[in-house]
């Protein structure tokens, strides 16, 4: 299946890339190519993630790799790549009130 990455989402990825490069530029490189490939062979099988309560639609889903959250959207012959940010899973309840 063919996976097309938005703008949003590209930005992401060259911003992170940019980001890690200021420490390591061979690592940046290696680690965003990495994340892509890795972006695009989960999304051959694009039913494996969960739909996003956000757009509560079907055809919306998103899985997570590495801390970061990507949403997408399946086609019937293909997949967008709507959005790549970082997430972080923080359980409310744990939240001390007092």
């Amino acid at each position: 299946m063919k996976v097309n990455f938005s703008h949003d989402s590209k930005e992401f990825i060259f911003k992170l890339k940019s980001h890690i490069s200021k420490d390591n530029p061979s690592r940046a490189k290696q680690y965003t190519s990495k994340l892509i490939s890795r972006i695009t062979d989960m999304l051959q099988y694009p039913y494996i993630g969960k739909v996003n309560i956000t757009f509560d639609d079907e055809s919306v889903r998103e899985i997570i790799l590495d801390g970061i959250k990507i949403i997408y959207k399946i086609y019937p012959k293909s997949v967008a790549v709507l959005m790549i940010y970082r997430y972080i899973d923080f359980d409310e309840s744990n939240i001390d009130t007092e």
